[in-house]
């Protein structure tokens, strides 16, 4: 009796042990997916991110009502140019 008392203990400890690894193997698994899934999520919003800045600069850069007029520009005051900086035009 005590050998068969002592073979299903066996038995059961190893059903038990088999249980937990698959256990933590299921664990472990949900824990990559989580991982995949958070990466998948940081590269789409860094592709809005850098996509949506394109788009602001590329407004920035075309948007008539924010860039200086012919006229604007005339009336900037530059510094007087070094003579490096002059150019003679020969008639």
């Amino acid at each position: 009796m005590r050998k068969e008392a002592r073979v299903a203990e066996k038995a059961r400890l190893e059903e038990e042990a088999q249980k937990l690894a698959e256990e933590a193997e299921r664990r472990r698994k949900e824990e990559e997916q989580r991982q995949k899934d958070l990466a998948h999520r940081l590269e789409a919003d860094r592709v809005a991110a850098v996509e949506q800045q394109r788009r602001k600069n590329w407004m920035k850069t075309f948007q008539l009502s924010s860039s200086p007029s012919d006229e604007d520009m005339n009336l900037l005051n530059y510094p007087p140019l070094t003579k490096r900086q002059r150019v003679r035009y020969l008639p």
